[in-house]
């Protein structure tokens, strides 16, 4: 039961990401960088508690799989914070937390049953992708690239969360997040570097976001989905996450009244309705 309240608190906490990263003002590499860093500083603690306990050590191919994981993890986060600026957040939201559809395709790379009804939600679910991105062909070009990087977003978060589910079935919490956080930190300094991204000096109300950002939806969102990951299947974690954009969305309209166009908000209608398709038989197929 515990695990399903972590899981409720981190879809709240990762609602309030967008919101706080576009009030922030740092550039988007720069909150990648920091709050992957922060949050690893943070959990190095716990890591050390953990290692005193003689916590299980991570051996050689999961150090490999933990490295992959942290690299997908800084592809996600520069990806759709870069994304976040470049269309709305409604269709940003959406369109990263597509990401269950490509942990199902993963899943089942490797062999598992897809039934008739996953099929359906999959192409529904890309039919609602569709209808987000289409008119940006026509109305933004700008927008569309941001599209395709929260897509892009979409399917470095379902390679995270994967290699996640497999890891910390063994590995206990700090073990596997504090290495994950630091090479995604930094992948996304090497990054920054090659940019030119202005890491500081910032103003202190970026500070203070960015000390935000890393509470919430760093630390309460995706160090609680990590935690669930022990209990859960990835494609049940994933899904969860599914609350973001409609909170996202709703943030959006009332803080910087981002009026989503009509048929975005179809389009995430529609791609929400092909997850939860996919996700219902995932569940009675448990």
């Amino acid at each position: 039961m515990k695990h399903y309240v972590a899981l409720t608190v981190a879809v709240i906490a990762i609602s309030w990401a967008s919101i706080l990263i576009l009030l922030s003002g740092a550039q988007p590499v720069a909150v990648a960088f920091w709050r992957s860093a922060i949050a690893a500083v943070a959990l190095t603690p716990l890591f050390i508690i953990e290692r005193e306990n003689g916590a299980y050590a991570l051996r050689s191919n999961e150090v490999l799989l933990v490295i992959v994981s942290g690299v997908a993890l800084a592809v996600h986060f520069m990806t759709w914070i870069e994304s976040l600026y470049l269309t709305t957040v409604a269709a940003s939201t959406t369109l990263v937390s597509t990401y269950p559809i490509f942990t199902l395709i993963m899943d089942r790379l490797i062999g598992e049953r897809v039934g008739r009804h996953a099929i359906i939600g999959t192409l529904t679910a890309f039919l609602g992708v569709v209808l987000i991105t289409a008119p940006e062909f026509f109305i933004s070009l700008k927008a569309l690239v941001g599209d395709l990087l929260a897509l892009i977003g979409a399917v470095a978060g379902a390679v995270y969360f994967m290699i996640g589910r497999v890891v910390r079935v063994k590995v206990s919490l700090a073990t596997y997040t504090v290495p994950v956080y630091s090479v995604s930190a930094l992948m996304t300094l090497i990054t920054g570097l090659f940019l030119h991204t202005r890491f500081w000096p910032y103003p202190l109300y970026t500070w203070f976001y960015i000390v935000m950002i890393v509470l919430g939806p760093m630390l309460l969102g995706h160090t609680l989905l990590n935690y669930t990951l022990r209990y859960s299947r990835a494609i049940t974690v994933t899904t969860s996450t599914l609350g973001e954009p409609i909170g996202a969305t709703l943030l959006a309209l009332l803080i910087f009244r981002q009026i989503p166009q009509p048929l975005t908000v179809v389009g995430m209608v529609v791609t929400l309705l092909g997850i939860y398709m996919v996700i219902h038989e995932e569940l009675n197929m448990a």
